[in-house]
C-alpha cells in the first residue's frame, strides 16, 4: 500500500496546510479573516508581528491582523479600500479596478449581506463575462471563505466586500 498525503499530489495549486501556502511568487498571500461593523480583518499584510514579539512584555506584542475600516477589494496578495457605502453604490464603474487588473482575474465574488440591485448586478455579470470574469454575489462570510479557498489554490480571484454603512449598527 502506497500512502500519499494531499500535499504530495501535484495539481498546480498550493498545499493549503504547507509552509508555502501563504506565498505566491515570493509575495505573501492575504487571508480575509473576519468582519465586524467597522470593517474587515486581513492576515498576511504585516510582517512586524514576529520581529517585535517579546514574551515578557505584553505591550511589545503586535498582532499580525490588519483591520481595514470600510469596504475593500481584495486580490491574492493585496487589497484596496473601496469607496462604496452600500449595495446601491456597487456598479460596473466602481469595480473597474478588477477589470484593469494584471494579471487578469478569473473570479470575482461580491460580498454583501444585502441584495444588490438586480439590474446593475445583471449589467456587471454581462460586462465581466465578456472579459472572461465569472461574478457571484454572496453574503460576506461566504465571499470571504470562498476567496480564501481559491486564493490558496492559486486561482486568479478577487473579492469585493461591501461594508453597508446605510444599515444601522
Amino acid at each position: 500500500i502506497i500512502r500519499r498525503s494531499l500535499s504530495e499530489i501535484g495539481r498546480g495549486g498550493a498545499d493549503l496546510l504547507g509552509a508555502d501556502a501563504l506565498s505566491l511568487d515570493g509575495q505573501r498571500k492575504i487571508v480575509l479573516d473576519s468582519y465586524m461593523p467597522t470593517g474587515f480583518d486581513v492576515l498576511g499584510m504585516l510582517d512586524h508581528a514576529e520581529d517585535y514579539n517579546d514574551e515578557d512584555d505584553e505591550k511589545l506584542k503586535k498582532s499580525p491582523v490588519l483591520h481595514v475600516n470600510g469596504s475593500m477589494i481584495a486580490f491574492p496578495t493585496s487589497f484596496f479600500l473601496w469607496n462604496v457605502d452600500g449595495p446601491k453604490d456597487v456598479t460596473l464603474e466602481s469595480l473597474s479596478l478588477v477589470i484593469i487588473r494584471d494579471p487578469s482575474v478569473e473570479f470575482l465574488f461580491i460580498g454583501c449581506n444585502h441584495t444588490l440591485p438586480p439590474r446593475e448586478m445583471n449589467r456587471i455579470r454581462r460586462e465581466m463575462k465578456e472579459k472572461g470574469i465569472v461574478v457571484e454575489q454572496l453574503d460576506l462570510t461566504n465571499a470571504m471563505g470562498t476567496f480564501n479557498i481559491l486564493n490558496g489554490e492559486d486561482r486568479r480571484v478577487a473579492c469585493a466586500l461591501v461594508l453597508d454603512k446605510t444599515e444601522p449598527v
